[in-house]
């Protein structure tokens, strides 16, 4: 079940987080994430924030306005269609959304593009040095040709 985010679910989520990033970004010093946790900490209940609840929170997706600023699923649970379920979830609320996607993390690349988002900038991020991907899918512009559908 998809539900919104609860403020009981913090902490989970930010577990779910951090293990994500340690583990999808092993090309980036694991302290870059621990020193961002407490800010990530503060604004995650500032974004709109959806959770796979199935019996406890497995996976979620935090967007601020049309970005996605996070998409993350238990390891364990994925490859379920979690992450699909959660995306879907965020296209029905918005006509177009955009993530930025490290180059190296080819599987969420691989993801996305699957999820009809196409790479429209690459780009050096500021904070980790490392060169990254701006994926925008249209949501509008695909239900016309079939692309990106609810």
């Amino acid at each position: 079940m998809i539900r919104e985010f609860q403020s009981k679910d913090l902490d989970t989520v930010m577990n779910i987080w951090l293990e994500g990033n340690q583990q999808a970004h092993s090309f980036i010093d694991p302290q870059f994430f621990k020193q961002n946790y407490d800010i990530v900490k503060m604004l995650i209940p500032m974004s709109t924030v959806y959770v796979q609840d199935l019996n406890g929170v497995k996976g979620f997706i935090g967007v601020t306005e049309n970005y996605i600023s996070g998409l993350f699923v238990v390891p364990e649970y994925r490859g379920q269609g979690i992450g699909k379920a959660l995306v879907e979830k965020a296209k029905q609320r918005h006509s177009e959304l955009l993530i930025h996607v490290y180059k190296k993390n080819s599987s969420a690349i691989n993801f996305f593009l699957s999820q009809q988002f196409e790479i429209i900038n690459e780009s050096i991020n500021e904070e980790s040095n490392e060169p990254e991907l701006l994926m925008r899918c249209d949501i509008q512009h695909h239900v016309k040709i079939g692309k990106c559908a609810l």
